[in-house]
């Protein structure tokens, strides 16, 4: 008996035995779990400081440019959000440095979405940054840019200069990167319609004026320069041409910079300078006029290439007329000429007038000359109003399309092209 309990015995003390070795597994492979977890988590690495993001902006702007210097001020007062403030105490943006400076600005933000060692701040949707840009004079002014800096907006910067077939420095780039900037162009004063309208005022005589030897040596009229539309936001300035031949020989973009965009340089107004003729019967009978648009914040921008010295007046006039003036409704009786009919058609204005007809119709009356008509439902729907902005789409073998902007979207309305006005 004292051998079978013996031997019960030791089978007994194997059992706890084992039982201790697999509890003392099962320990050691929570413990070795809990370091892989520790380990993993020490691994992804937390995004760099907004400050950090300035130290490496600012220390690329002083690498490409060390004789101007740049400061930067980074902070986040909201969780996933940086305020980046890239600043100059030098006339950077309007003196004679502005290409320089901003050539270097617009590669060192490039370099800071691509910075491996930020961790994918300003990089990836969280955090974001939103980078506000100025220089002594224009802080003087209360005006700065801002553009919101992700990897999704530079490869949209990028993916433009790649369709003009340019190069890092090269004008396609440059000017794809100040056309982006200038969308984010800001004033701190107050913004008012009857501010907007006095601006206006004086633009128009100082166009005038600087125009007036060449329509004397003409013998032509000068035309009436007045406003056609005039928000809290944004001005369209209407000049009113005698005839097809003023109209067609006012491109002077020196005159529209040097006066307009001059004016409204350092304001922050949105807008356009409308420019248009009579109507004329040609020898097919149809009724055609000049009728074209320039955005105004393009002419803001001539304006300080020019007096910058960045670029000459010929090539701001080139510039001009290639790129920034759009045609508006030039056509009597159909929405585009019919040298168009196979174009696709882009036109960005604005609501003039809303006119109520009977019944259930509305008539809306554009920046670009052209009038439609609509169920005062689709008004209703799309809250339009005078001052709000319309995208005009004609496309080959499609009937023409017309949409408004509301709440950040675009809503399209079931408009019907009713003719030039």
């Amino acid at each position: 008996m004292s051998g079978g309990t013996a031997a019960i015995d030791g089978d007994r003390e194997e059992r706890v035995r084992m039982k201790k070795i697999w509890a003392v597994g099962i320990l050691l492979c929570g413990f070795a779990a809990a370091q892989s977890s520790q380990l993993k988590q020490s691994s992804i690495l937390r995004p760099a400081s907004p400050q950090s993001v300035c130290a490496f902006l600012s220390g690329q702007m002083q690498s490409a440019l060390p004789q101007v210097p740049t400061l930067c001020s980074g902070k986040q007062e909201v969780p996933g959000y940086y305020d980046i403030t890239v600043f100059s105490p030098k006339d950077a943006l309007e003196g004679d440095m502005r290409r320089a400076w901003s050539s270097a600005l617009f590669q060192s933000l490039e370099a800071t979405v691509s910075e491996k060692s930020l961790n994918g701040a300003c990089s990836t949707k969280e955090p974001s940054c939103s980078v506000s840009v100025s220089d002594s004079v224009l802080a003087r002014e209360g005006i700065y840019y801002s553009i919101i800096l992700d990897k999704g907006n530079i490869s949209s910067v990028q993916a433009e200069v790649e369709a003009f077939h340019g190069k890092e420095f090269s004008d396609p780039w440059y000017l794809a990167w100040w056309a982006t900037l200038m969308v984010g162009k800001e004033s701190d004063h107050p913004k008012s319609k009857e501010n907007a309208e006095l601006i206006a005022k004086d633009a128009c005589e100082d166009y005038v004026q600087a125009n007036s030897t060449m329509f004397r040596s003409r013998n032509k009229p000068a035309p009436s320069c007045s406003v056609l539309l005039a928000t809290d936001k944004a001005i369209y300035i209407e000049l009113d041409f005698s005839d097809l031949f003023g109209a067609l020989t006012s491109d002077t973009s020196v005159y529209f910079a040097k006066t307009i965009g001059r004016a409204f340089d350092q304001t922050g107004y949105d807008g356009q300078v409308i420019v248009k003729s009579p109507w004329e019967t040609m020898s097919d009978g149809a009724e055609q006029r000049v009728y074209y648009t320039i955005p105004i914040p393009d002419l803001e921008f001539l304006s300080d290439e020019i007096l910058s010295g960045a670029r000459s007046e010929a090539d701001s006039h080139v510039l001009f007329v290639s790129l920034y003036r759009g045609e508006g409704q030039t056509t009597k009786s159909e929405l585009i000429r019919p040298d168009q009919k196979n174009e696709l058609i882009f036109r960005n204005a604005a609501v003039v007038n809303v006119k109520f007809g009977q019944g259930n119709k509305v008539s809306l009356q554009t920046t670009d000359g052209a009038e439609w008509q609509l169920s005062e439902e689709n008004l209703i729907r799309c809250g339009v109003s005078p001052g709000s902005g319309v995208t005009i789409i004609a496309a080959p073998a499609q009937p023409p399309s017309l949409s408004v902007q509301q709440n950040g979207q675009g809503c399209r309305l079931d408009a019907a092209f009713l003719g030039g006005w």
